[in-house]
């Protein structure tokens, strides 16, 4: 079956093109330039409140280390 679309190569782009946007940066303006455009996409808006409880921590390790 032929792949229409690699997600990890698209993904691997994005972000190498994100990196190359940002060059010269602080994180300070990386952060804000994150919030801006985050600030009118509509599925930020219905997900920024959502909380999500974390997953159960796995059980703690006997004295000797093993489980």
């Amino acid at each position: 079956m032929e792949k229409r679309f690699d997600a990890v190569a698209w993904m691997r782009k994005r972000r190498a093109d994100i990196d190359k946007e940002d060059e010269g940066l602080t994180w300070e303006e990386k952060a804000r330039k994150t919030a801006d455009l985050l600030q009118n996409d509509p599925l930020w808006k219905r997900l920024k409140r959502r909380v999500v409880a974390p997953p159960t921590s796995p059980a703690p390790r006997a004295a000797g280390g093993k489980r």
